[in-house]
């Protein structure tokens, strides 16, 4: 009899510790699920921050060709004197492409703001960040191409 108290008490034990053992392994298991997650959404954020960078640095470099365009139409639109190799009024284009780059970053601008407050964001946000990131990238894609049919023009300019 007491032998069978015994086996049932070391068998109730033995299920203790299965379900123990179970349930510190579904633990680890937890663990190591919310270390990959951690590590997926410091890559997002990574990768958020990097895109971010990308524009304002093709931003930059778009801002600065395009102030070397307005010195360049005022120049040719100067000189020579008697007859200048551009139209004056043909500043306009790098001075309307200079204020288009202005409304991009402006927009760029509230991106971040947007961005910033990820931490609250429901799928739709998701899905309307994506959206903003697209139509920023084809409104900066547009701004490259306008500076360069600006650039194009003097070139065009010159040569005839």
């Amino acid at each position: 009899m007491e032998v069978d108290k015994s086996s049932k008490l070391l068998e109730e034990i033995n299920q203790s510790l299965k379900s123990i053992n179970a349930r510190q392994e579904t633990e680890e298991v937890f663990q190591e699920s919310k270390k990959l997650m951690s590590k997926v959404d410091e890559r997002v954020e990574q990768s958020t921050r990097q895109i971010q960078n990308s524009f304002d640095r093709i931003h930059d470099k778009i801002f600065n060709f395009n102030n070397i365009m307005i010195g360049a139409y005022l120049v040719l639109g100067t000189f020579p004197t008697e007859s200048p190799i551009l139209p004056l009024w043909t500043i306009i284009f790098p001075i309307v492409i200079l204020i288009y780059l202005v409304i991009i970053e402006i927009r760029q601008m509230e991106i971040h703001r947007f961005a910033s407050n990820e931490k609250n964001w429901t799928e739709a946000d998701r899905t309307k960040f994506g959206k903003k990131i697209d139509s920023q990238t084809i409104l900066s894609l547009l701004a490259l191409v306008f500076s360069i049919g600006s650039f194009g023009y003097i070139i065009y300019s010159l040569a005839t």
